[in-house]
């Protein structure tokens, strides 16, 4: 076989495809191969550990484990939680030495994380919890480094250099998990599930950071005056939605409990895993939409739109037919969350809407963002308080499906606001 020739019809074929995707095909398809083969190696890493939880971690200590990782999510919203956007949009601008300040920027701003962590540990010792006092105070320590180190994933993604970005990601996530795994075989301490999550996620995440930016240090001196200020315009709005992200598995704990909790974190597992595709999606058009004109943008949204809505019908219909043997297979344990499950697969279906979000992102409409965030915190907190109390866990699987679907209908409000304005303006110019 000749491979060069295989290449180059490739190449032909996804030049010709532009012409009805109105998509840079070739960029599109290196970064989604290289992506891909990323997430398909987590994956089967998260695969087996899921397998190795369901059958040897009890429900209650489970789901004692995602509340303590709840908690200390909440607490690290506290802290410059959107950079990681901010190195995104200044390193696809050429400006490499974000990395680096954002990195020390984070660190000097998570102190409240840390004493955030250390006064919930505090209430919990005087509730004679030591459980969740010593692993939430474990947590708020190490949550700052590992956030701060993980920036280079973004920064990766802002240079468009897919292939190491695969590489890092995969070691980045498959040595951690396969420690954790062999302490679960050990113990189902949750204090020590804690302890290995983060050290080993850290470390890793350091490492990473370092091989980073030594692969390129030659450009690190290149700074983005703009970097800590728009960071810090969108963690304002970030500690909201993040609080609106992480309630449903607050509420639940208190009043359900870790039983229910283990439940939903199955439940929701899998489905939450298109996130991961959808989102490289925007990752990868963002720096098209910052170096296109709106005329542009607007010419191959709707295609983009067509084959997005295409794709998330099939997928939503895929797995709402196959989670039962998933679970059967895989999860026996947890068979009671089928349903739960194939009903919150619904919201892949709003994920359609994705790439008018991202355009939002890459204009830095700080206005239109805040609006979002807005909806989302509203709607997102009123309805899972709502769902819990009336209907339990079904309540807050409605609750997220609801919210979703409200986000994405004001992010399309907003996109075609937002665009006929920038084409307006456009026009106005040239005239």
């Amino acid at each position: 076989m000749n491979y060069a020739n295989v290449r180059d019809r490739l190449y032909r074929f996804l030049r010709w495809s532009e012409r009805y995707t109105k998509t840079d095909m070739v960029y599109l398809s290196r970064g989604s191969f290289f992506s891909a083969v990323a997430q398909g190696t987590g994956l089967v890493t998260t695969l087996a550990l899921s397998v190795v939880v369901s059958h040897y971690i009890p429900k209650e200590i489970y789901g004692t484990y995602k509340y303590i990782l709840s908690v200390v999510a909440i607490l690290s919203l506290f802290s410059l939680n959107s950079i990681g956007t901010a190195v995104f949009q200044s390193t696809a601008q050429g400006f490499d030495g974000a990395l680096v300040r954002a990195f020390w920027v984070n660190i000097r701003w998570s102190v409240g994380v840390f004493l955030g962590a250390l006064g919930t540990s505090l209430f919990y010792f005087i509730m004679d919890n030591s459980t969740l006092a010593i692993s939430i105070l474990i947590g708020g320590a190490f949550s700052p480094f590992l956030a701060s180190a993980n920036l280079f994933s973004q920064f990766l993604n802002g240079k468009k250099d897919f292939y190491r970005g695969m590489l890092y990601t995969i070691v980045d996530n498959g040595i951690p998990t396969l420690i954790f795994i062999g302490v679960i075989l050990l113990t189902t301490n949750p204090i020590i599930l804690i302890a290995t999550y983060f050290t080993t996620n850290t470390a890793a995440a350091l490492y990473f950071y370092r091989r980073t930016i030594h692969v390129y240090h030659s450009r690190l001196h290149v700074q983005d005056n703009s970097l800590v200020g728009y960071s810090t315009r969108l963690s304002l709005v970030g500690v909201l939605t993040g609080l609106a992200q992480y309630l449903d598995q607050i509420v639940i704990f208190h009043f359900l409990g870790g039983t229910q909790l283990a439940t939903y974190g199955f439940a929701t597992a899998i489905p939450d895993m298109v996130k991961t595709p959808v989102k490289n999606v925007g990752v990868m058009l963002q720096p098209q939409f910052v170096k296109r004109t709106g005329e542009e943008i607007q010419h191959g949204m709707n295609r983009k739109l067509l084959l997005m809505s295409i794709g998330s019908i099939g997928v939503t219909i895929t797995y709402i037919a196959v989670a039962p043997l998933i679970f059967h297979t895989f999860f026996p344990a947890y068979a009671d969350a089928i349903w739960y499950s194939q009903l919150y697969a619904l919201w892949i279906l709003t994920s359609a809407l994705d790439p008018v979000a991202t355009y939002l992102v890459a204009r830095k409409l700080t206005v239109e963002l805040y609006v979002n965030s807005g909806v989302f915190v509203v709607v997102g907190i009123t309805s899972v308080l709502v769902g819990v109390l009336y209907w339990g866990l079904v309540g807050v699987i409605f609750a997220r499906i609801f919210t979703r679907a409200m986000v994405a209908i004001t992010n399309y409000i907003l996109y075609r606001r937002a665009l006929a304005r920038e084409i307006g303006g456009a026009h106005g110019e040239r005239t």
